[in-house]
């Protein structure tokens, strides 16, 4: 890991809460990884989440399982969740042979990523309520 840069951090772009995954995440990280997406999803200021993964170079299973906890708990919160790339080739082997490529939302740019989360939110806020919703 590179000690002079975060390998956590959130930021805000364009109406969209921003958490960036740099260099390597493993168990160790994990507490500050749901943290941050944590706060990302209680960010009431913005209209979804963006995960950029586009310098994280290795996610251990741990990570994995704390994006699709994030993911389901965005889900449950009708609040946007979208991972950014693009991706290193290790991580996107783990999305691979983890099958959540068809579970997550995926996109290849930081731009392409806040596009989406902008899209899926105006598709939300323009979609007529359902009963009990």
């Amino acid at each position: 890991m590179v000690p002079d840069r975060q390998s956590i951090d959130v930021t805000r772009h364009d109406r969209v809460t921003v958490v960036f995954f740099r260099n390597e995440l493993d168990l160790e990280d994990t507490t500050e990884a749901t943290l941050a997406l944590s706060r990302a999803l209680t960010d009431a200021g913005t209209a979804g989440t963006l995960l950029d993964l586009a310098d994280l170079t290795f996610a251990d299973s741990t990570q994995l399982n704390v994006i699709l906890r994030a993911h389901a708990e965005h889900q449950d919160a009708q609040r946007p969740f979208v991972l950014a790339g693009p991706y290193h080739p290790g991580i996107a082997r783990l999305f691979e042979v983890t099958g959540v490529t068809t579970v997550l939302e995926l996109t290849d740019t930081h731009s392409d990523g806040v596009r989406r989360v902008q899209a899926l939110d105006s598709a939300k806020t323009s979609a007529p309520d359902e009963a009990g919703h």
